[in-house]
């Protein structure tokens, strides 16, 4: 529907055709859905005490962000926000007993209840101005740090029940920093072992603490151990039950994380997670760790088939169909997502399912497609780097062509396909024509070839939209193309 003509960085500030025309049609997508900040809305004004967290901060905030409340304990908690700009529920995850009021002011108000490790999410536009209740058994996180919720929209009260080790509490903590790309060493939300209802070491263990956990329990793979899942028999999975975590020490004094791998493909998936489970700071290995062609069977990592479910601070490599599938939208962050290469299929992340999907800060390497859509879900892919080795594009989508993708703020290292050798080759394609619209911005592509005026199948630029012969759909602007280091503006943390 849309081509852009603004091929290279726009540093100035200025609008481009291809943008006023978005905005005309969508009342500016990039205001409602994604913010362009390179620092969160609460970053600003968390690193100064003084400062109001979220609201009256003196750097204007990005326009849309993640907000989560999310359950510690068995007793119901009631809360309600204000928002000075709008609130959208995350589908699957605020439907029951949450209602979102649009004020006289133009201001919105959110209200609902969690109660025994629930999840409650929404994603905000503009400050929020006040939060309440202050304390409670709950955590509330924007965009997957912990912050405060004495400190929102009011004077901090210097005191936080998430305090990490060393003094600084999490909301205080810039998970954008360049150095928590991927996730690892110095990951303010690890998990530490002294959380944890159960410590599992061997598959026995942790068979039978997931089978016997409840929502809000903490199950804990130990940090030295490597569990062999291979043995299980049947058809019986690993399943984490829905608002259990399921956790490692990844990050903590440099450990690697707890490990849960298996040394062959004869099953499809190593790991289910249920509706508002977390997967953190573990890792989870398949047998591969070289470039193969397409054979049966494939295997996958952890598949996701329940809402709400995040996922933070993983390595997850060596699968043949996917390191992470989708079938739900889910959120996906500071992790590293690697070696997962197959032709033909190896995918980093996959998206079955869900329209709500978010993956941000990660590092992807050597995937054959790093980010992949069935053709039917939507996804917000921001703030990755996409490094190493590529066999293939490494965002996109398969036909029919999603619904709403939106891409942005990536850095794209890799331009040679391993698959057919040819470099430069493209770094994100489109296969078919959304349902909404892909919308492809503020992106640092290392390959120098630019979208061609009209597509033509299967090509070689950083930008590739196959079976249309118009764009159709599709929209892209204040990208750069080249290994030149663009404007800070564009591209991941770095």
């Amino acid at each position: 529907m849309a081509l852009s003509n603004q091929d290279g960085t726009a540093d100035d500030g200025s609008q481009t055709k291809h943008t006023r025309a978005q905005a005309e049609r969508t009342g500016d997508r990039r205001g409602r859905t994604g913010g362009f900040g390179r620092r969160s809305f609460l970053g600003v004004a968390a690193s100064a005490a003084a400062v109001p967290l979220l609201g009256g901060a003196a750097q204007a905030a990005p326009d849309a962000r993640r907000v989560e409340i999310v359950s510690t304990g068995p007793e119901p908690t009631s809360y309600e926000f204000t928002v000075t700009g709008k609130i959208d529920l995350v589908k699957g995850t605020t439907e029951r007993n949450d209602a979102v009021t649009e004020n006289d002011d133009g201001s919105w108000t959110a209200a609902g209840q969690v109660v025994d490790g629930g999840r409650d999410a929404y994603t905000v536009a503009g400050e929020i101005t006040d939060f309440s209740p202050e304390k409670g058994a709950f955590e509330l996180r924007v965009d997957g740090s912990a912050v405060d919720p004495a400190a929102v929209g009011g004077e901090s009260s210097g005191s936080s029940d998430s305090a990490t080790e060393g003094g600084e509490t999490a909301g205080t903590a810039d998970l954008e920093s360049p150095e928590l790309l991927g996730g690892g060493d110095g990951y303010p939300n690890a998990v530490a072992e002294s959380e944890a209802d159960v410590v599992a070491a061997t598959l026995d263990e942790l068979e039978q603490a997931l089978n016997g956990a409840s929502s809000g329990d903490v199950v804990y793979v130990a940090g030295d151990a490597t569990i062999d899942a291979t043995p299980a028999t049947g058809t019986e999975r690993l399943t984490i039950p829905s608002g259990v975590t399921l956790a490692s020490d990844r990050g903590i004094d440099g450990a690697s994380g707890g490990e849960i791998k298996t040394d062959v493909i004869d099953w499809e998936t190593l790991l289910w997670a249920e509706s508002d489970a977390r997967v953190t700071g573990v890792r989870i290995t398949g047998p591969l760790s070289e470039y193969i062609e397409y054979s049966k069977p494939v295997s996958s990592g952890l598949t996701v088939k329940g809402s709400g479910v995040e996922i933070d601070n993983v390595e997850a490599s060596g699968f043949s169909h996917s390191a992470i599938k989708l079938n739900a939208s889910a959120h996906v962050h500071h992790s590293y997502v690697h070696t997962n290469s197959m032709d033909g299929l190896g995918y980093g992340i996959m998206c079955y399912g869900g329209q709500d999907t978010l993956v941000e800060y990660n590092r992807f390497d050597f995937n054959r497609h790093s980010v992949a859509n069935e053709g039917t879900a939507g996804y917000e892919v921001r703030y990755n780097r996409f490094e190493g080795k590529a066999i293939a594009y490494q965002v996109g989508t398969h036909r029919p062509g999603a619904t709403t993708l939106k891409i942005h703020h990536n850095t794209f290292i890799p331009t040679k396909h391993i698959n057919d050798g040819v470099d430069p080759s493209c770094h994100v394609t489109i296969r078919g024509v959304p349902d909404d619209v892909a919308d492809i911005h503020h992106n640092w592509f290392h390959n120098p070839k630019k979208p061609l005026d009209s597509p033509d199948m299967w090509t070689n630029e950083a930008i590739v939209q196959a079976h249309v012969d118009e764009w159709s759909n599709v929209e892209y602007s204040d990208n750069h193309y080249g290994p030149d280091e663009p404007s800070a503006d564009i591209g991941c943390p770095r």
